[in-house]
Parts: C-alpha cells; structure tokens; sequence
C-alpha cells in the first residue's frame, strides 16, 4: 500500500484508458456473434430401414440388436427407439456432462457398424445423424413458378448445385436438401408377360446389375506402369438400359426394352415433399460453422445466393426463407438499446445523488468497466449473443457498487483534507479486503448457475458468467482507476465543500430515516421481527405461485405438427398440406407458408426437435408472420380452425420455446412388456388427460390401429408350388416395393435403378391376390391366391421402447401460452385419484414416470441446485476470512437468505410466474444483498464507537457515506434494469422486475435488520 504513487502517473492513466478502448472495440468488431448460446447437440439419430418389416418385426430384429450394442457406451443417458412399419428410429441423448460429443458419436458409428453384419437380409446399413443439433443459419427454397407441372428432377438438379454454392461459403458446417422426393430409373414390367418367360422381379433386376460395365477388373503391373482394367457397358443412359439382352427360361433372347417400359423420374412414392405457399419446392439448408459473426457469415452466403438466382432458368425461381442475422442484429439491437439507456439512467441518478464530481467519476467507471469485460469476453470463449449482453445489463448496478463505495471513501477523505496519497491508501487499506470478499461472494451466488451441466446451464449460463466477469472488472477499475482519476475529480471537493441542503423535504425525509433507524437500535429485537415478516411470508406464500420452465420465445413464426392416422400415404398427407397450407395464407398478417411432407422441417430455432425421419403420416408447417403479435393472435385461433376442418387430422399449433428442447408439454411414461396392457392403459391415461381444460390434444402412440393385409399361407399348396416363406416374401416384396437393379451413371449423378410391377399391380390391394409366382416347379407360374388367402387385418403402428423397456407414451399438448406446470400438477392429482380408487390399475411390473416439461424443469433445478452446498461453503469461508468472525458470516447470509424471500414478495407484487430465469435472478439477489451487507458490517467495524455498540455512532454510519451507497447502488441497479422491465416479450420482464423490487425490498434487510442484529451478536457493549 505504500508504493501507489505509479496510480497518479497520468501518462499511464493515458496509455491504461487507451488500451482499454481499443481492446473493448476490438472485441465488439471481432467477437463471434449469435442469436442465442451455443448449445452442444447431445442429441442424435439412427435409422435403420427395413422396408416391409413389420413393427414387431422391427423391434426384434433392428432395434433390440442396436439398442444391446450402443447401451455399452456409458455416455447415452436415454435410449428411445420407435418401430414404425418398414424402419427403426432410434433418439439418442447423451449425459449433460458430455461436451466432447464428437468422440462418443464416433464410437456410435462404430458399434453400428459392429452390429450392422447381424441385422437380417435386407436391413439397410443403420445410419447416424449427429448434425442436427443445432439450427440451420440460412434456408433458401427453390419453387417451380409455371402453370404447367412441376419438374421435381430440375429442381432438385438445381438445389443440389445450389448446396454445393453454400459450401463453398468460407466458415460453412453442415447443408441439407428438404423436400427431395429422390431421383430412381423405374423398370416397369407387366407382371402376366414377365411370368410368361419364366421370371421374376427379383430374377429380372440380378441379369439388369449383372449388366452394368460400372466395375473395376483389377490392374496389370509392369516394371514402369499400373493400368487399370475397365469394362465397357456402363449404364450411362436410358438406351443402354434398353438394350440389355434378357434370357428367359425358355431359351428365348429378348430385350429389356421390350419386356419393360424404362422411365426417369422421382421415388414412387417420394421420400419427402415440400411447398413454399401452395407450390412445389425444394428446400436447401446451411449452418455456419461456430465461432463465427452470423452476419459476415449470413452477407457471404447472400452473395453467393444473388449469383445463383441470376443462373436458373425458366420456371424455377430461389427465395430466401429464412436467414439467423436478422434476428440476431434484431435481438442484439434490442438489448443493446436497453443497455445504452439503463446506463443513460444510472449516470444520470448518480448526477442526483453525488454531485457532478462524484457522477463522473463513477460514470467513467461504467465504460471503462464494459470495455474491460468485453475483453475479457474472447479469452474466456464467451460470444457475444442476448445471454452474454444482458448479463451485462444485469451487472450495470454492481458495476457502480464498487466505484461508488471507493468514490465515497475518498470524496470523504479529502473533505477531511488528506492528501491525494493519503486518501488513496487509507481507502484501499479499509476497503480492499471487504470489496474482495463482497465481489467473491457475489460471484460465487452466481457460479451455480455457471457449473450447470446440460442445455439450460448452457442456454443462460453465459448471462451468470457475464456478470462474473463484470464484477471482477468492476473491483480492478474501482480500486486502480477511480483513485487515478480522484487527483483531478474528487480532490477539488476539498476547496468548496457543498452546502448542506436548504430542502424542507429533504430535511425532513432524512430527520424521518434517522428517527426510524434509531428506533430499530434502541429496539433491536422488534425491528428484527418486523423486518422477518416480508421475507417470510414471501417464503410462505411461494407454493401459491405458478410454475413455468421457460417461456415462449418471442418470434415472428411459428410451426404446425400434423398427424395423419399411420396408414395414410404421402399422396394423401400432400393432399392435406395443400389444404392446410390454402387456409393459413388467407389469414391476414401470414406472409410465408413452408409445408414438408414425410420429415420435419429445417431447424430454425434452436430447440426444436427434429425425428420424423420417413414418416408418410406426417406434415410439418412453418408459418412467417408479420409481427409478433400477429404470431400470438394467430396461434390459438388457427389451433381452433384447424381442429374444426381437419378433424381426420391431429394438428397441433405451437410458438417456439426456450430453454431446453421436449417433445410435448406434459407427459407420462407408462412402462410394461405386454403391448396388449399397455395399449390399454394409454387410452385410460389419455382419457384422464382430455379431462384436463387447456389440453387440445392427446397422443397414445401405441396403438394397435394400423390396417395390414396379412397372407394366411397355405404351406401344403407352397411346397407342391416348389416355394418356401422365403421364397413367398422374396417375390411378393419385389414385385411391390421394388428390387434394386444397379445405377445409371449421368455425369456425377447416380441414379439407382429399381425393378416393379406397373402402378396398377401396386396400388389396387384387391390386385394382391393376382399377383404371379415364379417357380421351377409350375411352367406357367402361379398366382398368389393358389397359395395364400388374403386377409385385413389391424397391427400395431409403432411400438416405443426407453432404454431396453417398452414404454408408452402418452402426450398432452395445451392451449396457447397455458402453463404446463398447472396442468401436470391437475394431472397428478386426477391420476392419484384414480390409482387411489381403482379406475386405473397398474399390473405387477408396470410403473408409470413423468415426462415432458416437468421432467426437464425437476432435472434443471436439481442440476442448478446440486453445487449450491459446496458453494455456499466456499462463500462463508470467504466472509469469516475477510472478518476474521463466525457471528458476522452468519449475519451476511442471514441477510442473503432474507434476500431470497424479499425476491418471493417481488415475484408475487409482478404476477409472473416462478421458472427458471427467476430462480437465476433471485440468486443474483442474493449476491447483492450479501454485498450490501458485508459494507455495512466494514462501515462498523471501521468506526470504534459504533463497533461496540454506540447507538449515536451506529446511526452516524448508517446514514453517513454507507446509507448513500446503498441507495445510489439500489437505485442504480434498479434504473438499470427499467429497459428490460418494460421490454417485449415474456423472458426478460419478470426476471428484471423480479431483481429489481426484490432490490428495492432488501435495503429493509440493509438498514434494519443487519444494524440491528450487528448489535445484538457482535457489538461488544450492545446492550448494555
């Protein structure tokens, strides 16, 4: 402390604030930008198709092997595999602790090829998709513009180049096409005439691939050269197909052009379709590489979108549908201006209550301060999004805690005429150590929040350490430049001391306060019992508030799930996207439709969840919206118009959400072994929801309500037929589905070439019966129905498992903006009702578990809460060191827990509900008011008189400097946070005026109950 003359070099004072400009400046240019935080995708997919399994068939034979091989891997927290007819899909999430993920998805890939060899004939290699985590940057869709028809295969050629042009874009990750139907070379055969010759579908398409000249014949190795050996005859376009001699059973020699009619064209039916506004299109996605500026990122791949547009050609036209800068600029423009203007009010309150000299100071203080957190932002991996700015707007109060409390000290100081270096050594003497201890405190209320494993620690746990960062910016700009600048701000206050105040009111707010203050010493005990009851009864009334996780995010768009029944085909879920999509446009303030038909749509927000992979039976829709308020005017009423004209349908209308990603508002998981039972208690459980009054929509999704035509074989009539099952299954699936036939070779396209039946075989299921067997044994074949009868039959549509258990789920979804948390508490009750009464009953072995947004909000609170132990140790460690006293510590959290209850009594005041962000506000509270309350016991300790307990002394110190920094701090903070308390949307209000009325309520605790309690436990002369 004694060699502190370098702080007043002013050419040092200079050069440190030069510094602090550029580095500040720098990193706003540099700093990679987004609209939200980085979450690490923990989740994946794999599919493993299996075309014409049955569900049951799937479960045994794909899904259990690959579940049994990747639950080795003690990463995957949960396992949930749906089998739908002809597919697996298997979600994998990972532990919350994982953050490598790209190590443990490789070792995935890994056990799925181990397990791959095992899988029966004709399950195609399972597939993991790991890239789908995060949301696309940009979405361009190009649409067919003409009366005539559209030419998928054009416009799919088109947005394959077009992905090609996004990945050139420097700093690109991922691109994806939506909407491909899949290019194919039909052979179509006539099933009377192929059976004539002798052949089947299955025999035709192995002489088609035997064909194909698309092989390496090895190589001849000379003493000076390698040549490689080819063969001619590649499938290169549709004559060399046609040409192709075909040998039939009867020693005949026909081509393949006239046994079969040869066409180009999409997947029949197609693996996926899209619209944009009624019209057919193909949608192309790309996702920028992290650690990027989304706008320099986004204005790149714009450029190279200009340059593609200018090459189509007519009746094909690309559209930007959706790009992440602007509403990233939009976000970070919001909460910059709240920024400017919470500063604007800080500087100009601490005008009011400090005086010109003093407010500058401190004003100083403030951007010295942000500059020096934004460059502290890059080495910490910190990006600059709506988390990390607010956290900022947050700590814009305790950014002047320190500042003030160093600016009183040493504006009192010099009053008392020391000298620049007096003044500056005396207040770091005093101070240094209960500023440390107070900063440490505050920063470890908030580590919790910033050790939080998963995605919502990570989703706000960069506002936590935003603020972290500002606080430790704070106490080296308060103790380094506020004393460099006290030579030319402060030390001329000595010269004209201010004029006590002449102000009747001010005379008498300020006699009022001291009386008051005097009145709690000379009474301690009441004043403590007083003050105890706005806390407590906070507390007390808590289990009265509503409970919500996260709410709404606040955004123009918002997206539409439709369910069809699980036997609809594409061509019908089309059919109903031209319906949907017709309604939604005519609605007024609707400026874009995007419909995806069979798969779910481009990620555009952050935690939607995307694994509807294959699924005719499913239409996603996104709908653009002029505004926000049109989006939460639409959203209800659209959910009601489409309940009334689509009743066939279940379509459910939701905003997007915050926080962590699930896939239905409330949930229950009942888990068993016998389908049977569990169907049944689905539709108990789903019944028991519907009663509920914000519930729109249930989903059983076991059901046994798939219709199946089943083939009741007669084996006598097979085995004289010369067939086997095998054999039966082999030719039936061919002729139907298709048998693979090799590839044509265009250019560096290849499309696979399948053999079928003509449509009219396929489509018409009374044409079953008719279909014609080949066999050695019968000359002229036979047909179907010589060996099998044909039946319908009902099947089940999905069977769910959940880490190795069969598990039905049952899915409520609400009305708009309804708070899940009170319908899951309703259904609770109801479905305890009903265990307790014997309604529902629930066999041996079979349990049921909550799901949904109560699972993920109990799992986040326990995470949040599980280091608050240890922390809490950490924190009165800190407090006793820096007192050197048990009884003091105990009074600081004392306060701080009071602090927590006085949050409470906020949060009731406001109306809003009790989530997530709350809980993150109230412990921020906490640190505050620990803060407050470690200056107060430093202000008594530091004066003798009222450090034994004087009551005279005691209320000098209270409504001296330290009764001006509590309110200057209280003001400031509050007037910081007014632009987020009267900002749009439902994230940011509540936890802003939850902080700041639970601020204003605490100097309660502040000025009566911790003077009281000082001099009830620690003052040595107290009561005497």
């Amino acid at each position: 402390m004694q060699r502190i003359e370098w702080l007043f070099n002013r050419r040092l004072l200079a050069l440190t604030l030069g510094l602090l400009v550029v580095a500040g400046l720098s990193a706003i240019q540099t700093l990679p930008r987004a609209e939200d935080p980085h979450l690490v995708a923990r989740m994946a997919t794999v599919l493993a198709p299996y075309p014409g399994a049955t569900p049951e068939q799937i479960e045994a034979l794909v899904a259990r092997p690959i579940e049994d091989e990747l639950r080795t891997i003690a990463e995957i927290k949960v396992l949930e595999t749906t089998s739908r007819q002809g597919i697996a899909v298997i979600s994998l999430e990972l532990e919350d602790e994982v953050i490598d993920v790209t190590s443990v998805w490789s070792r995935v890939r890994d056990k799925l090829g181990d397990v791959a060899p095992t899988l029966p004939d004709g399950v195609q290699a399972p597939e993991l998709l790991d890239d789908r985590g995060y949301a696309f940057s940009i979405v361009a869709a190009l649409h067919w513009t003409l009366d005539s028809p559209p030419n998928p295969q054009l416009m799919e050629r088109y947005a394959e180049r077009l992905e090609d042009q996004f990945r050139r874009v420097a700093g690109t990750e991922y691109t994806h096409l939506f909407g491909v139907a899949g290019e194919q070379v039909e052979v179509m055969v006539d099933p009377l005439e192929l059976n004539a010759l002798g052949l089947s579908v299955g025999q035709l398409a192995a002489i088609i691939d035997a064909s194909d000249g698309r092989r390496t014949a090895g190589e001849v190795v000379t003493d000076g050269h390698r040549l490689t050996v080819g063969l001619s005859g590649e499938f290169g376009a549709l004559d060399r197909l046609r040409d192709i001699d075909v040998a039939t059973h009867q020693g005949q020699t026909v081509t393949l052009g006239e046994l079969a009619e040869l066409r180009r064209g999409v997947q029949d039916p197609p693996a996926a379709a899209a619209l944009l506004n009624g019209k057919s299109a193909v949608f192309v996605g790309a996702r920028m590489a992290p650690g990027q500026r989304i706008d320099t990122w986004v204005e790149r791949a714009q450029q190279q979108l200009a340059v593609f547009a200018d090459e189509l050609p007519s009746g094909i036209e690309v559209d930007e549908v959706f790009e992440q800068a602007s509403y990233t600029n939009q976000r970070l423009s919001d909460v910059a201006l709240s920024l400017l203007m919470g500063l604007v009010l800080v500087v100009a309150i601490l005008f009011l209550t400090m005086g010109w000299r003093s407010a500058v100071t401190v004003g100083l203080a403030i951007p010295a301060t942000a500059l020096l957190t934004l460059a502290f932002f890059r080495p910490l991996g910190i990006d600059i999004h709506q988390m990390s700015i607010t956290g900022i707007i947050v700590a814009l109060g305790l950014m002047v805690d320190n500042a003030i409390v160093i600016t009183n000290a040493l504006r009192e100081r010099f009053l008392k005429g020391d000298s620049a270096f007096a003044a500056t050594r005396d207040t770091l003497r005093h101070l240094a150590v209960p500023l440390l201890a107070s900063t440490l405190t505050t920063i470890l209320a908030f580590m919790p929040i910033v050790l939080m494993p998963g995605p919502a620690g990570e989703f706000v746990g960069p506002l936590a350490m935003a603020v972290m960062v500002a606080l430790v910016s704070s106490y080296l700009v308060s103790l380094l430049l506020v004393p460099a600048l006290s030579p030319m701000l402060l030390a001329k206050v000595a010269d004209k001391p201010p004029a006590p105040g002449n102000n009747t009111l001010n005379r008498m707010v300020k006699r009022g306060f001291r009386r008051t203050i005097r009145s709690a010493l000379r009474h301690p005990v009441a004043a403590m019992i007083i003050t105890l009851c706005v806390p407590v009864g906070g507390i007390a009334l808590m289990p009265t508030l509503d409970v919500a996780f996260f709410p709404p995010a606040d955004r123009d768009q918002f997206h539409i799930e439709v369910r069809l029944p699980p036997a609809s085909s594409m061509a019908n879920t089309q059919a109903l996207a031209l319906e949907v999509e017709a309604m939604i446009r005519e609605l007024p303030g609707i400026t874009r439709v995007s419909a995806f038909i069979g798969e779910s749509a481009p990620m555009m927000y952050y935690n939607v969840m995307t694994n509807e992979d294959n699924n005719p039976a499913f239409l996603h829709v996104i709908v653009d919206t002029e505004s926000l308020e049109i989006t939460n005017q639409r959203v209800p009423a659209l959910q009601q118009a489409l309940d009334q004209r689509f009743p066939q349908a279940q379509s459910v209308v939701r905003k997007y959400e915050q926080g962590p990603p699930f896939k239905a508002p409330i949930e229950l998981r009942v888990y068993g072994n016998d389908l049977a039972v569990l169907s049944s208690l689905g539709l108990e459980l789903a019944g028991l929801m519907h009663q509920l009054p914000q519930v729109t929509h249930v989903r059983a999704g076991m059901q046994r309500d798939l219709p199946r035509l089943l083939l009741d074989i007669d084996h006598t009539a097979l085995s004289d037929a010369g067939l086997t099952p095998q054999n039966l299954a082999e030719q039936v699936g061919a002729a139907l589905s298709g048998q693979p036939a090799g590839r044509v070779l265009e250019d560096t396209q290849q499309l696979p070439v399948r053999v079928r039946y003509a449509d009219d075989w396929r489509t018409d299921a009374e044409q079953l019966a008719a279909l014609r067997l080949v066999s050695d044994h019968v000359a002229e074949g036979l047909p179907l129905a010589a060996v099998a009868e044909v039946s319908l039959t009902p099947a089940w549509s999905v069977i769910t498992r959940r880490n190795a258990e069969r598990v039905q789920l049952v899915q409520g979804y609400l009305v708009a903006d309804a708070l899940p948390a009170v319908s899951m508490a309703q259904l609770d009750a109801r479905l305890e009702a009903a265990l307790e009464a014997g309604e529902i009953r629930l066999p041996a072995g079979y349990r049921i578990e909550t799901g949904g947004e109560a699972a993920e909000r109990d799992q986040a609170v326990g995470q949040l809460l599980a280091s608050v132990v240890l922390l809490v140790i950490a924190m009165v460690a800190t407090v006793v060191l820096a007192f050197n006293s048990f009884r003091r510590a105990a009074i600081v959290f004392i306060a701080g827990a009071q602090a927590m209850g006085m949050g409470i009594v906020a949060l009731l005041l406001s109306g809003h509900a009790f989530g997530f962000v709350i809980i993150v506000g109230i412990m921020g509270l906490v640190g505050v008011a620990i803060n407050a309350t470690i200056i107060i016991i430093a202000a008594f300790d530091d004066d003798e008189a009222a450090r034994q307990g004087d009551i005279d002394a005691m209320l000098a110190v209270i409504s001296g400097p330290t009764s001006r920094h509590i309110i200057s701090t209280t003001i400031t903070t509050f007037a910081g946070l007014i632009p987020l308390m009267v900002a749009a949307g439902g994230l940011w209000p509540p936890f802003a005026q939850t902080v700041g009325f639970g601020l204003v309520l605490a100097t309660l605790v502040s000025f009566f109950f911790t003077p009281a309690l000082y001099r009830l436990w620690v003052a040595s002369g107290g009561l005497k």
